[in-house]
């Protein structure tokens, strides 16, 4: 979970459902953005 780890007890401020892609983007404190989506019936997310 090494990935993760940056946002690791980071104030969540908002959470956008569905956002532009179709996805879940959630907002952390200190512009930390973290997208997810499924793609091909996988989970994926990456940092933004």
């Amino acid at each position: 979970m090494g990935k993760f780890d940056s946002i690791k007890m980071v104030e969540l401020v908002k959470i956008e459902d569905p956002d532009s892609e179709g996805g879940l983007t959630l907002i952390f404190k200190d512009n930390k953005i973290l997208k997810i989506k499924v793609v091909d019936g996988k989970l994926v997310s990456e940092f933004v």
